[in-house]
């Protein structure tokens, strides 16, 4: 059987940009489907801050397998076992938070990638192969060409490693975290304010430089808009709870005008 190549690299190096969003506390196995349903091209699921476990994810993962909806797994950490079970789950991409070194994103790539150019496990008949028979000359190099590998810019340490974090060949995708990245560098999280300005495009022109991705975590739809000619190219536009809060509280606005229990 053959296995369906991941289409996330191909449309990002036709000029694509893709849209998605951050997923950290919804439990259902029908997310991939709910989120296909509407057009998003990618759910990353947080294992950072959220509390998916390894059973859960592969409940999550599940849903993805049949829709154009591509999960990308958020690990809390460069470990390796922690890339092994997102991966051998079928996981279109990984993100990496706090990646501060080039040693960093060499041991990424050296953990998500099979030989020659990483060490990952070779276990064939799993669900990354949709449980079929493979050839493994064919599959591997394959595998590795597929895999979106993102590293999260959120630190000064990062900011300062830019260009070595980013020539580390294997390294897709820089995503700009402006939570963290604030908080490090002691800045306003807004894309509009100059300090973040100035960081954002460093990073955008750096992806350019090393012809990687750029992405960015923002519900800042405006702002992000007026990223894209600078080579913004990944929108996570929102989050499960965001969407949910919002989209609740708009609900409850429109019938403000009902009796309160309150």
């Amino acid at each position: 059987m053959t296995i369906s190549p991941a289409w996330m690299k191909p449309a990002l190096s036709a000029g694509s940009v893709l849209r998605g969003l951050m997923v950290s506390e919804l439990k259902t196995p029908f997310l991939g489907a709910l989120l296909d349903s509407i057009g998003m091209d990618f759910a990353i699921l947080d294992q950072e801050h959220g509390s998916y476990g390894p059973d859960m994810l592969a409940s999550l993962m599940a849903g993805f397998r049949n829709g154009r909806c591509q999960p990308i797994v958020r690990v809390p950490e460069i470990r390796r076992d922690a890339f092994l079970t997102p991966l051998e789950l079928g996981a279109a991409g990984v993100l990496v938070p706090r990646v501060e070194t080039a040693d960093d994103a060499r041991s990424i790539v050296d953990f998500c990638h099979y030989a020659p150019s990483g060490s990952r496990g070779v276990s064939m008949s799993r669900a990354h192969t949709r449980f079929s028979r493979v050839n493994p000359a064919e599959y591997l190099p394959q595998a590795n060409a597929d895999l979106l590998i993102g590293v999260q810019i959120e630190t000064e340490a990062a900011l300062d490693a830019l260009d070595d974090i980013l020539s580390v060949e294997g390294i897709d995708m820089a995503f700009i975290g402006p939570s963290d990245l604030s908080v490090s560098c002691g800045i306003s999280p807004k894309l509009t304010s100059p300090e973040m300005a100035t960081h954002v495009d460093a990073i955008l022109a750096a992806c350019k430089r090393h012809g990687k991705f750029g992405a960015l975590q923002t519900t800042d739809w405006e702002a992000a808009l007026a990223l894209v000619p600078n080579g913004l190219s990944v929108i996570s536009a929102t989050t499960d709870l965001v969407a949910l809060q919002h989209g609740m509280k708009a609900a409850l606005g429109a019938l403000n005008t009902l009796p309160s229990a309150n």
